[in-house]
């Protein structure tokens, strides 16, 4: 049964990761919150313990859920994000499903790490980025939610790490790792 399991995990982690075109933002936005299915191509996958990964690989925890940080997007913020920064880095973060129990996005932790120091989240309701608060609905076993998140950056490209971990309640749940420039 955990082998099937495991097998529906990594399935439903390989059909996520190969949602939607990475396109350029051009300063609006829909809904910053989705939930749906996808039945995409495949791309890479690694284990949450495994080291630093390029962004857009989905990240594999032994409870079947499956996160993938997109490639950033930089991005203007409007006169009133909080808080006030040069521009922006916009990262989708999509959270599937493959496990047997819904899923609180509550309980996710997003972290950046630009230019070796710790960067504040920008909230930018104008654009649609209103944080990793406004993911609320649970995600329920075969299902997914993508939410977009923004950190603050300085006006040149820099080096960014995104650490991201399911469940900050249990020193158990490993923490994957995201890097690139942005």
């Amino acid at each position: 049964m955990k082998i099937v399991r495991l097998a529906a995990a990594v399935s439903l982690a390989i059909a996520v990761t190969g949602c939607g075109p990475n396109q350029e933002s051009t300063g609006t936005s829909s809904s910053a919150t989705e939930s749906s299915h996808s039945n995409g191509s495949s791309r890479q996958e690694a284990p949450a313990t495994a080291g630093a990964t390029a962004f857009g690989v989905s990240r594999l925890w032994q409870n079947g859920l499956a996160i993938t940080i997109s490639e950033p997007k930089s991005l203007a913020p409007s006169d009133t994000a909080y808080p006030k920064a040069p521009r922006a880095a916009v990262f989708e973060v999509t959270v599937s499903n493959g496990g047997s129990n819904p899923y609180k996005p509550s309980e996710l932790s997003v972290r950046a790490i630009v230019a070796g120091e710790h960067a504040q989240e920008v909230l930018d309701s104008a654009q649609g980025l209103n944080g990793i608060a406004s993911a609320n609905e649970e995600v329920l076993p075969g299902k997914q939610l993508t939410t977009t998140l923004a950190f603050a950056m300085p006006e040149q490209r820099a080096p960014v790490k995104v650490t991201v971990q399911p469940s900050t309640s249990s020193q158990v749940t490993p923490e994957a790792v995201y890097e690139g420039q942005a």
